[in-house]
């Protein structure tokens, strides 16, 4: 881990058992409200007499009509060959500590990435399934927990630092046996980030991660014969990448989306014309870069995570990151020193490394990745 990561803030999470950690946590009032979607799916997820299957059923429901990434949509209805794995943590669970939390994902991740060797499933989602994180206020305690958690599924980068981009490697056997390993984004969503500059990362239930391959996705539907070439398959990864652009906002009749188009008519995203255009992507849109509230990429963000204002109560932005990248979705190959490296050409392997993650983290910046 490079010496230039940014440190938490100095926590107290140390010699304490996560639950503690957890029910620390400054808290919403219980009558608070995250939005009608959210609300009703947290009387089933909250509750105590409430199965395991039913509590699974009810978030793939929430996932597959108000996750804003069309990603998630997809996958929570195992739609267009897309599919996601889920382990859940419940919160007794919690009780059990660390090791036993890190144990059942560690677990769980390795079944995932045998599933996804065969291109089965190209995410894996991990549900903090409690009360306490439901209903935690934007913090600097929310952030260390988080922090705390994401060492639980994140060994390798121990420990996890905020506002650092991290990425998982998922596996996928090609047609020629080649074992490969893609770049994977790594994710939070929260309840509390409901109205907050991270509202587009809401999810009932409490902490939700998620870990996602759009590359892993693309070549898998050309490995299974389910996409006659790369091509068509990167370039329904793109239509479905640049609709999950500014489709934020949900939940609330007043909210906005979280990230949005850049306009550029001298860099002019060319438009499928088998498609329709949805109406919040304008014509001149910038097929490159987009804008958002927060980086897109970044495990945990410091900002948005402790900031407690409302977007409907702020005339500006407090920041906007504008440079985010679109054209990586490309058939492209770029060389092993490339930021844009693993993400659609994956990096071959042998099959000893199918559980490793090579991938270094880095800083976000608010600055451009390259020249044009």
């Amino acid at each position: 881990m490079s010496a230039l990561l940014p440190t938490c803030p100095p926590s107290d999470t140390m010699g304490r058992s996560l639950v503690e950690a957890i029910n620390d946590l400054p808290q919403h009032e219980e009558s608070a409200s995250f939005g009608k979607d959210i609300d009703e799916a947290n009387v089933v997820l909250l509750a105590q007499d409430q199965s395991e299957a039913e509590k699974r059923r009810v978030l793939r429901s929430w996932l597959g009509r108000w996750q804003p990434c069309l990603f998630g949509r997809l996958a929570a209805h195992d739609s267009r060959g897309l599919s996601f794995d889920l382990c859940w943590i419940h919160e007794w669970e919690l009780d059990r500590g660390r090791d036993y939390v890190c144990g059942k994902i560690q677990a769980a991740r390795r079944s995932w990435k045998d599933r996804a060797a065969r291109g089965e499933s190209s995410g894996f989602l991990i549900m903090f399934n409690s009360r306490q994180l439901a209903y935690a206020r934007p913090s600097h305690e929310l952030v260390r927990v988080c922090c705390d958690v994401s060492n639980l599924y994140l060994v390798e980068h121990e420990p996890i630092r905020p506002d650092v981009i991290y990425t998982e490697a998922v596996p996928l056997r090609m047609a020629d046996g080649t074992l490969t390993l893609f770049k994977a984004g790594c994710n939070i969503f929260y309840g509390p980030a409901h109205l907050t500059r991270n509202h587009d990362r809401r999810a009932p239930g409490g902490l939700l991660f998620s870990m996602n391959s759009p590359g892993h996705y693309a070549n898998s539907l050309h490995v299974r014969g389910l996409a006659d070439s790369l091509n068509e398959a990167v370039s329904l990864v793109k239509d479905t990448a640049l609709r999950s652009i500014g489709n934020g906002g949900l939940g609330h009749a007043d909210a906005t989306s979280a990230s949005w188009h850049n306009r550029c008519p001298g860099r002019q995203g060319p438009w499928p014309e088998e498609t329709k255009r949805p109406s919040y992507i304008p014509v001149d849109f910038d097929g490159a870069r987009y804008s958002a509230l927060y980086h897109t990429d970044v495990l945990v963000p410091t900002g948005v995570m402790t900031d407690p204002g409302s977007l409907t109560d702020r005339a500006e932005p407090a920041e906007v990151w504008p440079y985010l990248i679109i054209d990586y979705i490309t058939e492209a190959d770029f060389g092993a020193d490339h930021v844009n490296y693993g993400l659609f050409h994956g990096h071959p392997i042998e099959d000893c490394g199918l559980y490793h993650n090579p991938w270094q983290a880095r800083v976000a910046h608010n600055t451009e990745l390259f020249d044009y």
